[in-house]
């Protein structure tokens, strides 16, 4: 299993070319690429016909991340699809099975895949607004290319009604793929992003049915932290509050927006307080700009966020099109796995002084196509919870 977490590490780093040949089923039997978030490709590419994702043959999910200059190659036989890198022939894999629900309207009209997508075989995600405050004075993430994407792909809608994002849960949820969400989007001024989770958890419970949701929202702090409260109130079951870069230094110089308009201190504290709202156990969470700042400094701050009760996704590191570090090198494949081995490592530690059996209730390695950690985290999971049956 570790040669096929390499490799899928490889693949996030290094991108992907594919040959013409195998794109057949793309848009009809298989996913193709959709741009409700981010473009995550080295290349921009002005059509649909992209996969979304690859399963490996152990069943690790990946995120397809074209690039022309990567020495990895997907091609099809008569056997069907494989990846090789100089000649050599490194896996099998498939692309993901199209939802039903792609091929839906709202009752408004839009097409349900223009306001929530399935990320790998089972989470919906859903961008609230395709645009981020920080743009407007150019303090933006510098990894960050949110603005940009819509300006190159038709198919990106701003925001979406409220209603329609019920109605495309309530399709998701009854077809089947779907088995939690994540809810995210740009930074918005003021109280404003709190209001519309809100009213998206409404939508989402009516259209549904359900009052325990399976689901997160990565969010800004908002102004007054107790005000988490009322997404917890709703049936929330989990909160991401992504601080990029752990070292704050890191964090004031990649994210200068976050830092202008929120600041370090806020992060770290509204961290602590979901946590005191939501519980532990994984149910608040931070995602990481693995790559970027020193590993060491990184892997501290994973620990003490550990010992706060916040879970820490180091996401691989893409260099996409439109961002401010488009063309820069993201560590190699060997670095990735190394960290993401020493994260599990210190999550399976907390859950054994915390005797808590379930990690992270709405990620799983089905969804996890960023990142390693769930790849890793599912073997020694499994040794953890057969300990302390």
């Amino acid at each position: 299993m570790r040669e096929e977490i390499l490799l899928k590490a490889r693949l996030l780093a290094d991108g992907v070319r594919i040959e013409n040949d195998a794109l057949a089923g793309l848009g009809h039997q298989y996913k193709e690429q959709l741009h409700h978030l981010f473009e995550y490709d080295f290349d921009v590419h002005k059509t649909h016909l992209a996969p979304s994702e690859l399963r490996l043959a152990g069943g690790s999910i990946v995120q397809v991340r074209l690039n022309e200059r990567s020495p990895y190659l997907i091609l099809r036989e008569r056997a069907g699809l494989y990846v090789e890198c100089g000649g050599k022939r490194l896996s099998t894999l498939d692309w993901i099975e199209r939802p039903a629900f792609y091929s839906r309207s709202t009752s408004f009209g839009q097409p349900m895949s223009t306001i929530a997508e399935l990320v790998g075989e089972d989470c919906l995600s859903v961008c609230h607004t395709n645009a981020c405050i920080t743009f407007s004075n150019k303090k933006e993430c510098a990894f960050c290319n949110m603005n940009f994407t819509p300006r190159q792909y038709d198919e990106v809608l701003i925001r979406k009604r409220a209603v329609e994002v019920g109605e495309v849960m309530a399709a998701a949820f009854g077809d089947g793929p779907a088995k939690h969400f994540l809810i995210t989007g740009g930074i918005l001024p003021g109280n404003q992003e709190m209001e519309v989770l809100v009213t998206y958890l409404q939508a989402i419970r009516e259209a549904t049915g359900m009052t325990e949701l399976p689901g997160a929202a990565i969010m800004t702090p908002p102004p007054d932290l107790r005000q988490l409260e009322r997404l917890q109130r709703l049936g929330l079951r989990s909160v991401g509050i992504n601080l990029e870069c752990f070292d704050p230094a890191f964090f004031k110089a990649v994210c200068p927006g976050k830092e202008e308009r929120v600041g370090y201190a806020k992060y770290r504290e509204a961290l602590r307080t979901a946590v005191e709202i939501f519980g532990d156990g994984g149910r608040i969470f931070s995602g990481f700009l693995a790559g970027i700042e020193p590993k060491e400094r990184f892997l501290e701050g994973v620990q003490e966020l550990a010992e706060e009760g916040v879970a820490s996704i180091p996401l691989v590191w893409s260099p996409s099109a439109g961002t401010l570090y488009s063309g820069h090198r993201a560590p190699y494949a060997e670095w990735y796995v190394e960290v993401s081995e020493r994260i599990a490592g210190i999550m399976v530690r907390h859950l054994k002084r915390t005797a808590r059996r379930q990690p992270d209730p709405v990620r799983c390695v089905r969804c996890q196509h960023q990142s390693l950690l769930h790849d890793i985290l599912q073997g020694r999971l499994r040794m953890f919870k057969s300990a302390v049956a």
